[in-house]
């Protein structure tokens, strides 16, 4: 039977409305009017108030990459099945790995003021920083997803970066050591200046400082499978088997290092089974990927469970209705490590993105 690991977005505020709803009371068609819940209220009612809360709203989704990136997917649909059965408006603004693509439509959304939610999938820690205090000035809501920026908008869900890194290090730790491999690492993470990768190697730095590894080559992949992979391979004809370890920030550039090790290995410039790939999430590509031996065992975090955070989120902000920047929420997902023996012991593994 599979473990189901459940995304609590906690702590659901409920603003008191200093009187008690009774039957067919005027006080219950305050519910949903933007100032919370009252006290009480009847079920059938509450979910009224919900769908007269989400009525015409206006929310965009920007994300990094949409099309065909199941991670994003995964959270649009989860989005866009949830708003539009409530009546809101929900559309996807794909910025196709495009920074200046995706500040042109923020800009642009908010200058028309046309939307009340903005959903981000931020690039970089600063990159969207401006944005997020204009949509705020404006009047907009910002929830932000996975990749944290330095300005914090009004939510901000995703998953816990540091503590995935520390427990898929030690997962790397016990791996090498079994082996009696040498003590050193190499790192491919994203740009190195996004939120992921910081916190990606603030984590492994945690585990294999405390363990004596040491990070032997960091470089930066840009979150391309084909920089990955060349710097798979750059890293190995130099290294060769004095790694242990691949720490990949990102599941599908874990599996384009997995190819380049594969690659070595046919070489014979390694040996077989001499270095492991390790990352975090579990896409059903990740999933295959260790099944056929290219990645070892990542940390899988609670995909599916953002997308649910961010429509709950969403909903809490709209009901509530305090001014867009004026309190910040960070809530954070589960994740656990999986390999290919214990992939389907958990719902939060092998994702489709549908």
């Amino acid at each position: 039977m599979k473990t189901r690991v459940a995304a609590l977005l906690g702590a659901f505020a409920i603003v008191l409305a200093g009187c008690t709803v009774d039957g067919g009371s005027s006080d219950d068609s305050s519910a949903g009017g933007g100032e919370g819940m009252p006290d009480t209220i009847t079920p059938i009612k509450a979910r009224q108030a919900v769908y007269d809360t989400m009525q015409g709203k206006k929310i965009a989704f920007v994300p990094i990459l949409y099309k065909g990136y199941n991670l994003t997917t995964e959270w649009g649909h989860t989005m866009e099945r949830s708003f539009e059965r409530m009546g809101a408006e929900f559309k996807v603004y794909d910025s196709n790995f495009d920074t200046d693509q995706m500040v042109k439509t923020i800009n642009d959304l908010i200058a028309r003021e046309a939307v009340d939610v903005l959903v981000l999938h931020n690039p970089d820690v600063g990159v969207l920083t401006q944005q997020i205090e204009d949509a705020a000035d404006a009047g907009i809501y910002t929830v932000v997803i996975n990749m944290i920026s330095n300005a914090s908008g009004d939510i901000f869900v995703g998953a816990d970066v540091v503590g995935s890194a520390e427990d898929v290090a030690e997962r790397a730790v016990t791996d090498c050591e079994s082996r009696g491999a040498p003590k050193q690492v190499a790192v491919i993470d994203g740009p190195g200046n996004d939120a992921f990768s910081l916190q990606w190697n603030a984590g492994i730095s945690n585990t294999f400082e405390e363990h004596g590894y040491e990070v032997v080559r960091t470089s930066h992949a840009q979150w391309q499978n084909s920089l990955a992979n060349k710097a798979a391979m750059q890293i190995l004809q130099q290294q060769k088997d004095n790694i242990c370890a691949f720490m990949v920030t990102f599941d599908l550039n874990a599996i384009a290092v997995g190819d380049a090790v594969q690659d070595a290995e046919r070489q014979g410039l390694i040996q077989e089974g001499s270095i492991g790939v390790y990352t975090m999430a579990a896409g059903a590509e990740t999933c295959a990927a260790m099944d056929a031996g290219k990645v070892t065992a990542t940390a899988a975090y609670d995909v599916t469970g953002i997308g649910s955070s961010i429509v709950a989120g969403t909903q809490q902000l709209l009901e509530m209705g305090n001014e867009p920047g004026s309190m910040h929420t960070i809530s954070l997902l589960p994740h656990v490590v999986v390999d290919k023996t214990t992939m389907n012991e958990y719902t939060i593994a092998c994702y489709t993105g549908n």
